[in-house]
């Protein structure tokens, strides 16, 4: 929700709506919108797997992980619901193949919360159930060497560096997608 919503805002979408299940969050947000200026932004209070919105709604959503704390059916089928359908829905989520981040997740336990799930490659193909298109694309695999070095004058051009490894090993290697860090996923053509 947060600055996303402004940002959309900013670049001229007539109205944003930002949901958050945290009445603190949404009235945080709310109190910046209004000593802002922001009219067009409006938050509310509400359950991503039990929408109050009208069917066929929206022409984009758009979220950061947020779907790796929902049960997937059923927050894929409200998402399929409210979007319209020439609309989008667009994620960044965690993966949860790669065995060395996964071994981080298990020693900071204090940095997720229990309904966190990282994404498997299945959840990406169960969203197929919903959306006649799935696009996935693919994050942070060899560019998390740069990590160690952020704060340091050499950070920006070895996080180049991998990134564009990145790419290139995504490209020739497909299957070594699924030990990337996030996703980023486009869902469209809402089934139903």
């Amino acid at each position: 929700m947060h600055s996303r919503a402004f940002l959309l805002a900013d670049r001229g979408a007539a109205s944003v709506t930002g949901i958050d299940i945290s009445p603190v969050a949404v009235e945080e947000e709310s109190t910046r919108a209004r000593r802002e200026g922001y009219e067009q932004v409006d938050f509310r209070v509400m359950n991503a797997e039990q929408l109050e919105f009208a069917d066929d709604s929206f022409d984009l959503i758009c979220g950061t992980s947020v779907i790796h704390h929902l049960e997937l059916d059923r927050a894929y089928a409200e998402l399929a619901r409210v979007l319209r359908p020439g609309g989008s829905a667009i994620f960044v989520e965690p993966l949860g193949h790669n065995p060395l981040i996964n071994l981080y997740r298990l020693r900071t336990p204090t940095l997720r919360t229990p309904d966190e799930h990282p994404l498997m490659m299945r959840d990406l193909t169960a969203a197929e159930r919903h959306f006649g298109v799935v696009r996935a694309r693919f994050f942070h695999l060899a560019s998390l060497l740069a990590v160690p070095l952020r704060g340091s004058a050499a950070f920006e051009n070895a996080l180049e560096l991998f990134e564009n490894t990145d790419r290139a090993l995504f490209r020739t290697l497909p299957f070594a997608r699924r030990y990337a860090w996030q996703v980023a996923i486009e869902f469209s053509r809402p089934a139903g």
